[in-house]
C-alpha cells in the first residue's frame, strides 16, 4: 500500500466515524458526511460544495461505500477486542458466539445506522458490494476464531455463518432486552447448526439449511439464493 492510499483510507475512516452521529437523522448521505466533516474540522477552509467533491472522489460508489468502510471499521475493532480477551472460549461455537456478540455490542450505539445500512444494501445496484461486505465479515469472524481451512469446508463454514449472522443481526435490531440477552439466547439456538459445521459431517445438509434460512432474508439483502452467495465468494 502506498502512502497516498494509506492516507486516503485514514481520511475515509475518520469521515465515516464522524458522520455516524448524523446517520440516524440524515441517513447514509453526503449531508451526513458533510455534517460529520464540519464536526471534526475537515477541510474547514473549503466551501461545502468543494468538500462534497472531495467526498465523491474518496467514496466513488456513494452511500454503499460508507456502509462498506463502516463495516470494515467494526470488523477491525472486533478483532482487536477479541484478541485482548485473556480467557478466550475453547470450543468453536463459543468462540463464534463471543465474536458475534462483541460485534453487536460494538454496534449498539450505531443501531439506527445499521438499520439504515440494511435498507441501503437491499437496493439491487448495491448487491455486489453488499455480498462483499457480508463475506468479509463472515470470513473475519472465522479467522478470528482460528479457522485455517482451505478446502470445501472453507465455503460451507462461511455460508452457514452468513445465515446465522444475518438472522441474528435482524433479531438484534428489534431486541429491547437488557444487554441484548434475548439476542444472545437467539444466537445460542442458531449456533446449534454451526456446531455441526465444525465436524463437516453434513455439508450439503448445512447448505440446504442455509438456503431455507435465506428465504426469509433474501428480500432484505436482495440475494436470490445461497448459490449466488457461493458463486460470489468463489470469485473473491
Amino acid at each position: 500500500m502506498n502512502t497516498n492510499t494509506f492516507d486516503n483510507n485514514q481520511i475515509r475512516n475518520e469521515l465515516i466515524k464522524a458522520m455516524l452521529t448524523h446517520v440516524p437523522f440524515d441517513g447514509w448521505t453526503w449531508e451526513a458526511m458533510e455534517q460529520g466533516a464540519i464536526d471534526i474540522g475537515y477541510e474547514n477552509k473549503k466551501t461545502s460544495s468543494e468538500r462534497i467533491k472531495i467526498f465523491k472522489d474518496l467514496f466513488k460508489n456513494g452511500s454503499i461505500d460508507f456502509v462498506d468502510f463502516f463495516s470494515d471499521i467494526i470488523d477491525q475493532e472486533v478483532k482487536e477486542n477479541y484478541n485482548s480477551i485473556e480467557a478466550k472460549p475453547e470450543r468453536v461455537p463459543e468462540k463464534i458466539k463471543k465474536i458475534i456478540m462483541i460485534r453487536l455490542n460494538l454496534c449498539q450505539k450505531y443501531k439506527e445506522a445499521v438499520r439504515s445500512s440494511i435498507s441501503l444494501s437491499a437496493i439491487p445496484v448495491n448487491t455486489k458490494i453488499s455480498l462483499n461486505i457480508l463475506y468479509r465479515t463472515c470470513n473475519s469472524i472465522w479467522r478470528i476464531a482460528g479457522d485455517k481451512s482451505t478446502d470445501f469446508s472453507f465455503y460451507t463454514r462461511r455460508i452457514s455463518l452468513a445465515a446465522v449472522y444475518t438472522s441474528t443481526l435482524l433479531f438484534w435490531l428489534n431486541d429491547k432486552s437488557n444487554n441484548n440477552i434475548e439476542t444472545e439466547f437467539f444466537l445460542d439456538r442458531r449456533l446449534k447448526d454451526i456446531s455441526k459445521i465444525s465436524s463437516l459431517k453434513r455439508p450439503l445438509s448445512d447448505l440446504r439449511k442455509f438456503a431455507n434460512n435465506f428465504n426469509g432474508l433474501k428480500n432484505t439483502i436482495n440475494i436470490k439464493s445461497a448459490l449466488s452467495f457461493l458463486k460470489k465468494i468463489r470469485k473473491i
